[in-house]
């Protein structure tokens, strides 16, 4: 049994603990969530019940030296997502450190090949033929169409709709609900708002926003 610390208190990261604790209650997940690590001191002792176990400069030196315990790591803003990444390499957390963290409740096609610590909420559909990265976050509802690519480090929120064979870059967030035709290529560090229908290919470092989605500054 693999025990979890989550790096991350707020928002997303209470998130995936919440999935985390539903696994185990409603499908007797084999995961043991033993807590979070964060530097927030307003947040207290611990988040839902599940300590707080301690700060992200202390984390490689207490717990690197265990096997049995994996991180995830939920620390972001929409709007941070390149300084997430670097934050997180600057960590430099090892690769063994890291599981997938599946929902009993998601279908992942057989055919669809992953990397490491990626999170898929309940009720997350990845079809056929897909191949996706390290550090990615699918939130629950959302699909990921046949034959589609995404790299590493990007969030998807809840009911994002990719469909087939579209390409994604790196450290994009696809906002709630939002949809990305066929084919489509989206390169990195771009954000595609809530509810937002992407026609065409978009280049690295942008906001877009509505349906269809246009850039904004």
């Amino acid at each position: 049994m693999d025990k979890i610390i989550i790096i991350g208190g707020k928002g997303a990261a209470v998130n995936l603990g919440d999935h985390i604790v539903h696994a185990i209650k409603n499908y007797n997940a084999k995961y043991e969530l033993i807590g979070y690590c964060i530097d927030d001191e307003s947040l207290g002792t611990q988040i839902n019940g599940i300590p707080i176990l301690c700060k992200l400069n202390e984390l490689t030196s207490i717990y690197n030296k265990f096997t049995d315990i994996k991180y995830f790591f939920a620390l972001y803003k929409p709007t941070c997502m390149e300084q997430r990444v670097e934050l997180f390499e600057k960590m430099n957390l090892p690769l063994s450190k890291f599981i997938n963290f599946v929902h009993p409740s998601v279908y992942i096609a057989p055919s669809s090949k992953m990397g490491i610590g990626n999170v898929f909420c309940s009720q997350v559909i990845i079809n056929n033929n897909t191949t996706i990265g390290n550090f990615n976050t699918f939130n629950g509802n959302c699909l990921f169409g046949h034959d589609s690519f995404i790299g590493d480090h990007n969030i998807l929120a809840a009911s994002c709709t990719v469909s087939s064979e579209v390409k994604i870059g790196n450290g994009n967030f696809l906002g709630i609900n939002s949809s990305i035709l066929d084919g489509v290529r989206i390169d990195d560090y771009n954000i595609l708002g809530m509810s937002s229908t992407l026609l065409n290919n978009v280049d690295s470092r942008k906001k877009l926003v509505g349906t269809p989605a246009r850039i904004i500054k």
